[in-house]
């Protein structure tokens, strides 16, 4: 692609030109044209000369020519002509240059000035003029025996080759002049395109030294014209948002490495005391099964981390369905009934069975199954988990309440954030942190609202999305 700087000089050079070759060309008809005027009026002015020297004394025509005062028609070289006639078509007199051959109008001549281009007599090009003039007289008598006055058509021409001489002048001229003013442009327009495209140039360099390892608080662009502030802005924004995302990584590479620490680490326990106790096939197996459970669960942990890495990327298609509500909530509990029973813990699924909404239902799942499982996980022994319906001219909602003594209003902020648990030295393998960021994202993606409320001890999670729920009846069913 073209450079900005050479786009603006070719399109200000190019635009230059044609405005100087307009100009010059105008320049050159206008002044070619007043040459060729001035050219006329010297013919013109030669008949009127000749016509001066015409007299007429009775019935006599003298013409009183004289080499000396006329040389331009004796001359060997690039000679003048002319040729007067009575107007009866009677030679009168013709110049010695055009010995023997006639200068011949292309039409009657008048009492004005008539102009043509033919060739002279030499075969040169040449200009004509001629003319029809009344003859100079002296009537001395008076009465019917007056003679009449004679009339004569003049003709004159001479060789273009000045006039020729004179346009090529000027048009070189023109042309010189305008290539000495494109030049001219030409410097002002690099010099003034360079200081022009110098704050494009200073913001290059300050993005050129930024450091990934060590990012500015602030870009220091300087004053930068209307048209690069909005770019110097988003530039420092978009800075921003890599330092950010940075921030983002590095933590979530570290929440990566605290959490797997653990379960690494007990893998390569148990299989150290698994090999060391060589006559112990009960406590292989027992080490076998907890290696298999850890590796469960690391497996979840990266399968998770993937789903959100899609996610980000905006890889997930949306697919809606039917979903009946009220299954999938029984669904999603029967693999908690095993960690209900073990905590005392009361379970109420109020959302009735046939309760229908249009929805993704694989993400619907997903998140149902992750805030019940979070519920379960986090409720103290013996209290309910509850789990509701509720529909306003919003929509529909699903809610997930919970007793939560240890949360704060602080910490709702955090609930999305992978990785991010209350107790940061929880030790439950079963547990990652990543079930509501995955369920916030998941939600975001398929057009749902996943929200979080804290009231009177107990943590609601509500999960809402448009439009009105439909009931199937038990029949149907």
């Amino acid at each position: 692609m073209r450079s900005i700087r050479g786009d603006l000089l070719g399109r200000l050079l190019g635009g230059a030109a044609l405005v100087l070759a307009v100009a010059g060309t105008a320049v050159y008809l206008a002044v070619a044209g007043a040459l060729e005027e001035q050219f006329d009026r010297n013919l013109a002015d030669r008949v009127q000369a000749l016509a001066s020297i015409l007299f007429q004394v009775e019935d006599e025509v003298d013409f009183a020519f004289s080499d000396e005062l006329m040389p331009e028609y004796e001359r060997a070289e690039r000679p003048a002509y002319f040729e007067l006639r009575f107007d009866d078509g009677a030679l009168l007199e013709r110049s010695n240059s055009a010995g023997e051959e006639a200068l011949v109008p292309p039409a009657p001549l008048g009492a004005r000035p008539t102009f043509w281009d033919a060739p002279l007599p030499d075969g040169r090009r040449g200009r004509f003029a001629g003319q029809l003039v009344e003859i100079h007289h002296v009537f001395p008598e008076e009465g019917p025996g007056r003679p009449d006055v004679r009339s004569v058509s003049i003709v004159v021409a001479r060789g273009r080759e000045d006039l020729a001489a004179a346009s090529r002048a000027v048009l070189l001229q023109c042309a010189g002049a305008a290539l000495l003013l494109l030049v001219a442009l030409a410097v002002v327009a690099v010099r003034a395109v360079g200081r022009g495209l110098a704050p494009a140039r200073r913001v290059a360099e300050a993005l050129d030294a930024v450091r990934i390892d060590d990012l500015p608080e602030s870009l220091d662009l300087g004053p930068l014209p209307e048209e690069l502030a909005p770019i110097g802005e988003k530039t420092d924004a978009l800075v921003r948002r890599v330092e950010r995302a940075l921030e983002q990584e590095r933590r979530t590479a570290a929440d990566i490495a605290h959490e797997l620490r653990t379960p690494i680490s007990e893998i390569l326990t148990v299989s150290e005391v698994a090999l060391r106790d060589d006559g112990d096939p009960a406590g292989a197996r027992r080490a076998l099964g907890t290696v298999r459970d850890v590796a469960r669960h690391m497996g979840r942990s990266v399968a998770t981390l993937l789903k959100l890495a899609w996610l980000e990327m905006g890889a997930e298609s949306r697919d809606r369905v039917v979903v009946d509500l009220g299954a999938l909530v029984r669904e999603q509990l029967r693999p908690l009934e095993a960690a209900r029973a073990e905590r005392g813990l009361r379970l109420a699924n109020q959302v009735a069975p046939g309760t229908l909404v249009d929805e993704d239902e694989d993400v619907v799942r997903i998140v149902v199954s992750n805030l019940l499982a979070n519920a379960v996980a986090y409720t103290p022994a013996g209290a309910a988990v509850r789990c509701a319906l509720e529909e306003d001219a919003a929509g529909w909602a699903l809610v997930v309440e919970n007793p939560c003594g240890d949360l704060r209003t602080a910490d709702l902020d955090s609930l999305s954030r992978p990785f991010w648990r209350k107790d940061r030295a929880r030790t439950d393998r079963g547990r990652f942190g990543l079930g509501l960021a995955l369920s916030c994202a998941l939600a975001d993606r398929a057009g749902l609202t996943l929200s979080f409320e804290l009231a009177d001890g107990l943590f609601r999670a509500r999960l809402a999305g448009a439009g009105r729920a439909a009931r199937r009846s038990s029949r149907a069913g």
